[in-house]
């Protein structure tokens, strides 16, 4: 039987191969194909890693540049900044020194008129680079330190005076009480609470009275146009000069229509010596009057250069009196 089956597998080879020409030497062709043919691709997952990591790399050393970039235009524009405010700072020093020198030939002058000149410099500055120099008569205005004597005791006119000032500028009189309690040296009130934390004692800058009881920013930029601190021996005020709130409170009988006409006399031909005002009709009795407390020529002005340089501007405020003595210096 065994011989039996052999020879019936024979019999079923010979017949495939019959059937299938060639067959054993494509049966080897395949098997050299199988072991010489490419392998199979296994995924690698350590490329997608490898291309996280390089974006990461990237975006980072484009933030890193970004930042320096920025740094270093910040330090360069910051550098430019400091160099150009360096300049107008010096520039606006200039423009003091010049203003001093055109004090000079005002205090050579019998008179003073205008009580305020604003004039620019732009000679030998550069390009983009600006000076404005404003000049404001000081003794135009009334000195708020002059309602209480040095002795301490009170100027009742000059109180009077900035009473009715107050009144003309639609503020409440009664806050010229405050202000005196606040300069004078006693603690005695002259209103409720005026006495509270009062320093009793002059006034070094107009900007003080912003801390006294009462006075908001409304009011102080109401009353700082009219208002300083420095004045003249006499604390007079130049009738060339002032402006329509001063000169209406310089006396009680002082009306609108009297200072008015003391405005348009002068602008046609400014006094020359005080007692010309008497020569305005209605001026006859108050003139002589008020002969204690007018000038026609100041003595003391406020400087302010501003000095522009590739838009930065520094300016420079000085008040000096006409022998050319500083008495106050700000810059910013």
């Amino acid at each position: 039987m065994q011989n039996q089956k052999s020879e019936d597998n024979y019999k079923m080879k010979s017949q495939i191969a019959f059937k299938i020409p060639n067959l054993p030497a494509r049966l080897d062709s395949a098997k050299r194909a199988v072991r010489q043919g490419p392998k199979p691709q296994i995924p690698n997952s350590n490329k997608g890693s490898v291309l996280v990591i390089t974006l990461l790399i990237v975006t980072l050393l484009t933030g890193l540049t970004v930042e320096f970039a920025y740094e270093v235009y910040i330090d360069t524009h910051a550098l430019s900044n400091w160099s150009n405010a360096q300049k107008a700072s010096l520039i606006a020093k200039s423009g003091q020194t010049l203003s001093a020198d055109f004090l000079k030939t005002v205090r050579n002058l019998s008179y003073t008129y205008p009580g305020e000149i604003s004039f620019p410099v732009q000679e030998g500055f550069g390009r983009d680079t600006f000076l404005i120099i404003n000049i404001e008569d000081e003794n135009s205005k009334f000195n708020v330190n002059s309602i209480i004597y040095k002795n301490g005791l009170t100027n009742e006119e000059a109180l009077s005076s900035l009473k009715k000032l107050f009144e003309y500028l639609n503020i409440n009189p009664s806050l010229a009480l405050v202000i005196a309690d606040r300069i004078d040296p006693d603690y005695e009130p002259r209103a409720r609470d005026s006495e509270l934390n009062a320093l009793n004692s002059y006034l070094l800058s107009i900007e003080e009275l912003k801390f006294i009881e009462g006075v908001d920013n409304k009011i102080f930029d109401a009353i700082n146009p009219y208002l300083t601190v420095y004045g003249n021996e006499n604390n007079s005020i130049n009738i060339n000069t002032a402006k329509l709130p001063v000169l209406v409170c310089m006396h009680d009988d002082m009306t609108e229509t009297l200072a008015e006409k003391i405005i348009d006399y002068r602008e046609i031909s400014p006094f020359e010596d005080k007692n010309h005002l008497q020569r305005i009709s209605g001026m006859e009795t108050i003139g002589q009057k008020l002969l204690g407390r007018i000038t026609v020529k100041s003595s003391t002005f406020r400087v302010r250069a501003s000095a522009t340089v590739n838009e930065i501007t520094r300016t420079i405020e000085s008040v000096m009196d006409s022998s050319l003595i500083v008495q106050y210096w700000r810059e910013v």
